[in-house]
């Protein structure tokens, strides 16, 4: 077999497959949330982006020449109705999305205020300090959740509700220019800080989506990402196929054989999707 020759059989397996891949961007879109992520590829010579978006169920991989919201909107359709989970990227904030519910990463923030804590002296180590110890109080609340009586877990959650206000209002002077900047950011994300709380099976954080590039990331390393747009097509098209395969403990030799067994007509892979309430 020469290299070309496993070229062309991929992309021929991709096309057969295409059908599947469209069915798994429909089920993400009904699903009742999705977690997105982004990193950098390359087609050719030539900058692009791999883009994910994935849940228990199933997961999209996306090859595209850009970073911007068009891609978000492209996959998820511009009237998503369920969680978007994702770091603080501009993408994930363009006025389209302005109405949908979302979820920032706490692990993000985290991070962020943990190099503060570290690079800070005296008083403006203090606001990285409480916004931590808030943000940690609330991942151990939702953790509790299950155990607790529905009216503590509800007080509970609006004294952290409150507290955050007060830390990052406008009315609090904060001298530090970093300190001004992080709270002018959690005011911009503040409807979507702890609405995991709330939302039972939702991640506080978006490691689901950074777990599913981590492959991806490995192959950009030791195979140099595509040569061709062909080649990219097909390679989202494959790797959304296996990992949703892999998510579903679905044989994944055995659904390829399958697959080309049903030519037109491809076995379904995504049953069931959770859709939003």
């Amino acid at each position: 077999m020469s290299r070309s020759a496993w070229c062309q059989a991929d992309q021929r397996l991709a096309q057969t497959a295409r059908p599947v891949y469209r069915e798994l961007i429909e089920a993400i879109r009904r699903s009742s949330a999705v977690h997105a992520d982004e990193t950098g590829w390359r087609i050719n010579t030539l900058s692009a982006w791999l883009w994910v978006f994935t849940n228990q169920e199933a997961t999209v991989y996306a090859i595209r020449d850009n970073r911007s919201s068009d891609v978000v909107v492209e996959i998820l359709g511009q009237e998503f109705r369920g969680i978007l989970a994702s770091d603080g990227f501009r993408a994930y904030d363009d006025r389209r999305l302005a109405a949908w519910l979302k979820q920032k990463c706490l692990s993000h923030l985290l991070r962020d205020l943990k190099d503060m804590e570290e690079s800070k002296t005296g008083r403006a180590v203090r606001f990285a300090q409480q916004m931590t110890v808030i943000l940690r109080e609330a991942l151990d609340l939702k953790a509790e959740k299950s155990s607790l009586d529905p009216g503590v877990f509800f007080q509970r959650a609006q004294v952290l509700e409150a507290q955050l206000d007060t830390l990052i209002s406008t009315r609090r002077h904060l001298s530090d220019p970093d300190n001004v900047r992080f709270a002018r950011r959690l005011r911009k994300h503040r409807p979507h800080l702890l609405r995991f709380l709330y939302v039972d099976g939702l991640d506080a954080t978006n490691n689901q989506a950074e777990r599913a590039l981590r492959p991806a990331v490995i192959t950009r390393k030791t195979n140099g990402c595509n040569r061709t747009e062909d080649g990219a097509d097909a390679h989202a098209i494959l790797s959304s196929v296996l990992v949703t395969c892999h998510q579903n403990s679905i044989p994944i030799l055995d659904y390829l054989v399958q697959l080309q067994r049903f030519g037109e007509t491809p076995p379904p892979l995504v049953s069931s999707i959770s859709a939003p309430t």
